[in-house]
Parts: structure tokens; C-alpha cells; sequence
């Protein structure tokens, strides 16, 4: 994207044509159409990049986007009336009020596990919020990037909101050295957070990371073992493992490992059966990469069966 483009981004925010209430709710109401037209796309693009089903593909993507959505359009005018609040000693006897501003021209950035629902749920906040948004997909989710495309050209003018596709590694640091964003928003892992930090830093930027982590399950020995069982299988399962929140350890009370392995082998089989290979709620890894570095964990513990 050239340095031109984006200034013509910055133009029409600056020209008010997104800050009125009728106009941002006229585009909410648009995108939620827009996914609801283009539903049987999405669940085949999703299946095609990560395998999973349209139960899955609506609990985790498309319901959590149409409820941002919802809620945004809900209490929009609510969000954009200024509030009242106390006055310090200094200003009385006057009145204060907070007025929220949009910031300008955003980019949002989004990972490849979930590369529906954290790219556009962050664009619903953008619009809501009065601003044009440059959105960057990940590139290894491209049918469901090619729907996204799709979705925003349709109902979207490009200096309000435009998707850039392309290798992040490639893109990401020419547009942020091209152009000073007023806010950029990245979901990922922590290294290429680093990146974004930095390159947003030299311009004083504001950023908001949404970064991996670790998250171990607790089960204590008074624990009811079925349902422990349960929450973690569908914690860790989902999505192939492939969530920031799945549980990446289990911390289990030593008087209850013995009947909560067992019990975990007999809840994975009555989730996804025998065969994994052939289950149809079970989705895959998204690539070959991916694949090889889950593998390689196998080599730092002792395997059992």
C-alpha cells in the first residue's frame, strides 16, 4: 500500500465523513448483513484454512463477531454522548465532561487461528468508535482472507476501511515506516509483538498487543473429575489446540492422576472417537510449519501410553 493511499485515508477522516452516529450505525448494520449474506462462504473458507466445523466456526467466530455487533450498535449513542463527571476544586464552579474522540486511521493486524472473528471484531470497535481502518489478515488463513476481502470491498469505500494483504514480515514494517498510524492493534505471539512495539515507538504510536501466554488447569483432589475432564478436553481440543487460552499443562492433585488420565482418554474418544483422522469436529493444524514445531515438543517430555 503506498504512502499516497493512506493519505487519502487520512483525508476523509479528516473531512467528519465517519464521525456522525447515523453514519457508524448505518455501517455496523452494513457489515452484520454483509457476514449474514456471506455465511455459507465463511464456514467453507474456515473449514478449508483450519478444518473446523460450522458448529465450531459459529461458536468461535461468527456468533462472537454478530454479538460485538449487536452490542456496538446497542449502546453506540450511549458511547458517543458526552459524560459527565466531577469538577476539581481548581475549575469550580464550571461543569466537566469527557468527550470521546476517534483516533484517526488505525491498523488492526490478526493472527491465523481464529483469522475471522480477531480481525473484524477489532474493526467493529474501529467503527464504533469513528475511525478508518486499514486491516492486515494473516496470510496463512487465505480462503477465509479472501472472503473477508470480499465482504469489506462490497459494502466498504477504500479510504474508510481497506485490507492489505501480503507477507506481514513484508508489509507491516513498510506501511508503519510510510505512514504514522494513530493507534495500531496486533493479536499474535510475543516475538512479532516486540516488532509492532518498536516500529510504532520511533512515531510514538499507540499500541494494544494481544499476546500468547501460558495457562495451566488446576485440579485439586475434591475436584469432580468428569466435569474437570470435560473443560479441559474442550479447553485444549478446540480448534486443534491451536487458542492462546487452551490450557498448555495440567496441574492435578497426585491422589487423583491415576482416575483423571483414565478419565481424560475416555472423554477424548467419546468426543472425537477412535480414529481422529476421520472426526469431523476435530479441525487440523494450519500448515506444515505449524506441524513440524508441535512435533518437536514431543522430544522435551517422556512419552506414554
Amino acid at each position: 500500500m503506498s504512502n499516497l493511499f493512506l493519505s487519502s485515508m487520512r483525508t476523509y477522516f479528516e473531512s467528519g465523513a465517519a464521525l456522525s452516529y447515523e453514519f457508524r450505525k448505518n455501517q455496523l448494520l452494513q457489515l452484520k448483513q454483509a457476514v449474514l449474506q456471506h455465511e455459507e462462504e465463511i464456514y467453507t473458507a474456515l473449514y478449508a484454512d483450519l478444518k473446523k466445523s460450522r458448529e465450531e466456526a459459529y461458536a468461535t467466530e461468527l456468533g462472537l463477531l454478530l454479538a460485538e455487533i449487536n452490542s456496538a450498535i446497542k449502546n453506540l449513542s450511549k458511547w458517543m454522548r458526552p459524560k459527565s463527571v466531577a469538577t476539581d476544586l481548581v475549575n469550580l464552579p464550571s461543569s466537566s465532561k469527557i468527550y470521546r474522540d476517534p483516533l484517526g486511521v488505525v491498523l488492526i493486524i490478526s493472527p491465523w487461528n481464529y483469522p475471522f472473528q480477531l480481525l473484524l471484531i477489532p474493526l467493529v470497535g474501529a467503527i464504533a468508535g469513528g475511525n478508518c481502518v486499514v486491516l492486515k489478515p494473516s496470510e496463512f488463513a487465505p480462503a477465509t482472507v479472501s472472503v473477508i476481502e470480499k465482504i469489506i470491498s462490497k459494502i466498504f469505500s477504500q479510504e474508510y476501511v481497506h485490507v492489505v494483504q501480503g507477507d506481514g514480515a513484508e508489509v507491516i514494517p513498510a506501511m508503519m515506516q510510510l505512514f504514522r498510524f494513530d493507534h495500531v492493534f496486533y493479536t499474535g505471539s510475543i516475538p512479532v509483538g516486540k516488532i509492532v512495539y518498536q516500529l510504532a515507538a520511533k512515531d510514538l504510536v499507540p499500541v494494544t498487543l494481544e499476546l500468547g501466554g501460558k495457562s495451566p488447569a488446576v485440579v485439586e483432589n475434591d475436584a469432580d473429575i468428569a466435569v474437570s475432564v470435560r473443560r479441559i478436553v474442550v479447553g485444549k481440543f478446540l480448534n486443534a489446540g491451536q487458542t492462546c487460552i487452551a490450557p498448555d499443562y495440567v496441574l492435578v492433585h497426585e491422589s487423583i492422576k491415576s482416575k483423571f488420565l483414565e478419565k481424560l482418554k475416555q472423554t477424548i474418544n467419546l468426543f472425537f472417537g477412535e480414529n481422529k483422522m476421520e472426526s469431523e469436529g476435530y479441525g487440523k493444524i494450519i500448515n506444515e510449519k505449524r506441524f513440524d514445531k508441535l512435533v518437536s515438543y514431543l522430544s522435551d517430555g517422556n512419552m506414554r501410553r
